[in-house]
């Protein structure tokens, strides 16, 4: 019996041994890379991860006049939210539908990307301004493929 404990012992601090000596070396060759290096430290990295492009597309193919489109797009990820605003006595779902569809047909043509997802379902909100106007927003969430 204290020949298997024992067996079992030096083979777990011999492993712990080689597990301290393999990090130990990918620490030191990280630290000797080049500061010109492609690989971005952990500032510049979560400042990228974040990064949050809200475009206004040029041709909105928009109906209604109170009506506009605004895209959030995330390019680390791949992800685009896309809002379309209106006023909330001129608001028509397919017509919203419609116009979110062109625009991202838009989107995804001068982004280069071959097809899209749908990441969650559509979402309607209903609120007010800060003007006191009755507004309603169209939101879709999708994922783009190159």
């Amino acid at each position: 019996m204290k020949k298997i404990v024992f067996i079992l012992l030096s083979i777990i601090s011999i492993n712990l041994v080689m597990l301290a000596q393999s990090t130990n070396g990918k620490t030191g060759s990280v630290t000797s890379m080049p500061k010109n290096s492609s690989i971005p430290n952990t500032e510049d990295f979560e400042e990228i991860k974040t990064k949050v492009e809200v475009i206004i597309p040029k041709d909105q193919h928009i109906v209604d006049e109170t009506a506009n489109v605004k895209i959030e797009y995330m390019p680390l990820y791949d992800e685009a939210r896309i809002y379309y605003e209106c006023m909330y006595v001129t608001y028509n779902r397919g017509e919203a539908m419609n116009t979110v569809l062109q625009c991202l047909e838009d989107f995804k043509a001068d982004h280069k990307y071959y097809s899209y997802k749908y990441i969650k379902d559509d979402k309607e909100r209903f609120f007010k301004d800060d003007k006191g106007r009755r507004k309603t927003q169209y939101i879709s969430t999708v994922k783009f493929s190159r």
